[in-house]
């Protein structure tokens, strides 16, 4: 089986026959399939190139159409295109060397399809070939049946410098270290070097960012400094310090010591923005600043960045987060809740494949799997593997915290929860976690401290919807008319809308009041 690339799209089986699919659609389609690494793509991913304008069952039955004709044309040669419930791949991949030849026109001549997804990306693959020197095979098409990687992984490099010249001292340090690398782990595949200051670097590699810690021990408090920086010009992207007590257990409890190690680790994926490296693990975070923005703009902006970092190193990190996104948007705005919830579900699976031992996709994977497939035996052994790699990770210990829930070990569920929101200290979006312990504190029945924590939340993030809402909802529970009043006035300047009433529609992003039987109680004191 052979391509030809230039000029009119055309596939050839071993006896040279053209066994070219007749339809456009279909040989847009192989020739997606052809040119991605790996040669294979997902089904969510070709579906938004071919058919992005029609709603997501629409583009899943046009795929399985396509799809099938593109095997009756192939005859013979049709076990070569393998699929799943998720993805689409050649097996054994195509050779591509001898597809290029520019002499014979444009690439992909005749694949002029309106759709703006598919023209966007066929405009790029153009621009990347186009008068290429002579006899020389693109690198793209080149590496076409391996996954595409960078040249050299980026580096961050942690340099320790000790003024206090104590055992205590060095322990903190290389301790605080040790966290900021375990944070990093979390963003992606980041290789990190650690060092004392007096050390010199073994590695050639530049790193793109460097993060300092800087510690003083006396005899009755012990000081560090933390800089993140960039190493191109020292440029200080972020500082902050801790003051830590003879206990070196401080180092892990202290939430002073969690919230500057999240705060340099987020600094770090901010200062690689610009790192072609680290640009996509950067693309990434910034994404997950949106997702919890739980705004349509927000979400839009973030499926854009995740779209765009889902080719790169973080593949199945970007994959798993899409999944998320996905589900928040089904769950959040009932918006096409079939179509979106099926393609959460495809990335997830695909996301898992990819990064199988991520504690950040087995999380994610995880809570998609238990509100999506409804798994909750699969769900809590992905949240118990993502813990398992580090017991302090506040998206394993959600994922772990929500299983709990859901089997109705409430106890449990909130110790988690509130071990999980210390954890997140410092992080941008740590208000998610406020928000969880409101739900696990909601089920051991502690509605003032539910409150209370839904008011930290809604503190923290002024036009955070679901804090709005438990915190309407609570009031009600609690009996403070004048509080629900307040609140409910404050939720419609989002949702313009919004009636407390609406607490008890069955179909209202409230399922925690749901399956804890609180809505005939909050029905009492509505009507």
């Amino acid at each position: 089986m052979r391509l030809r690339l230039n000029g009119p799209f055309r596939v050839y089986d071993d006896e040279d026959r053209d066994v070219t699919p007749k339809g456009i659609k279909e040989r847009a389609l192989l020739a997606l399939i052809a040119l991605s690494p790996s040669q294979r793509r997902t089904r969510a991913w070709l579906q938004d190139k071919l058919w992005s304008e029609r709603s997501p069952e629409q583009a899943s039955g046009s795929c399985r159409q396509a799809l099938s004709n593109m095997r009756k044309a192939l005859g013979p040669l049709e076990g070569r295109l393998q699929s799943d419930r998720s993805a689409i791949w050649l097996d054994p991949p195509i050779p591509l060397q001898g597809a290029f030849d520019p002499t014979m026109g444009e690439m992909l001549e005749d694949l002029d399809l309106p759709d703006p997804e598919f023209a966007e990306w066929l405009r790029e693959l153009r621009m990347q070939h186009d008068a290429p020197l002579p006899g020389v095979v693109p690198a793209l098409l080149q590496a076409s049946a391996t996954p595409v990687r960078p040249a050299k992984r980026a580096l961050a490099m942690i340099s320790r410098i000790d003024r206090s010249g104590t055992a205590r001292g060095a322990f903190i340090l290389r301790a605080l270290s040790q966290r900021i690398v375990t944070g990093l782990a979390l963003l992606g595949d980041i290789e990190i070097i650690e060092v004392d200051a007096s050390e010199k670097l073994v590695s050639e590699d530049q790193p793109a960012v460097r993060v300092e810690l800087e510690c003083l021990d006396d005899s009755d408090m012990a000081f560090v400094l933390l800089r993140v920086l960039g190493t191109s010009n020292r440029r200080i992207v972020w500082s902050g310090r801790v003051s830590l007590a003879p206990s070196i257990a401080e180092i892990w409890a202290s939430p002073d010591v969690t919230r500057a190690v999240n705060c340099a680790v987020q600094a770090v994926s901010d200062a690689a923005a610009t790192s072609p490296g680290l640009a996509a693990i950067s693309a990434i975070n910034h994404a997950v600043r949106r997702v919890f923005e739980f705004e349509k703009t927000g979400l839009l902006k973030a499926d854009s960045l995740l779209r765009d970092a889902v080719d790169g190193e973080a593949r199945g990190l970007a994959l798993a987060w899409r999944g998320f996104l996905r589900l928040t948007e089904a769950l959040e705005f009932r918006d096409g809740q079939g179509g979106k919830l099926e393609e959460a579900m495809l990335f997830a699976q695909e996301a898992l494949a990819l990064a199988p031992e991520h504690p950040v996709v087995l999380s994610l994977v995880s809570q998609v799997t238990l509100r999506v497939a409804g798994d909750l035996d699969q769900a809590h052994y992905l949240a118990g593997r993502a813990v398992s790699q580090g017991e302090d990770n506040p998206y394993a210990l959600d994922a772990l915290s929500q299983t709990l829930i859901s089997q109705g070990r409430y106890d449990e569920a909130h110790t988690v929860a509130e071990f999980a929101r210390t954890n997140a200290q410092g992080l941008p979006h740590s208000f998610s976690w406020d928000l969880l312990a409101c739900f696990t504190a909601l089920g051991i029945g502690d509605k003032e401290r539910a409150y209370d924590l839904a008011l930290t939340c809604h503190r923290k993030m002024p036009f955070y919807r679901p804090a709005l809402r438990y915190l309407t909802a609570l009031s009600a529970l609690n009996g403070r008319h004048d509080d629900m009043q307040r609140h409910s006035q404050q939720l419609r300047k989002i949702e313009p809308d919004f009636v407390p009433k609406l607490l008890i529609n069955p179909t209202y992003p409230v399922q925690t009041l749901r399956d804890l039987g609180l809505i005939d109680e909050i029905r009492a004191h509505l009507l």
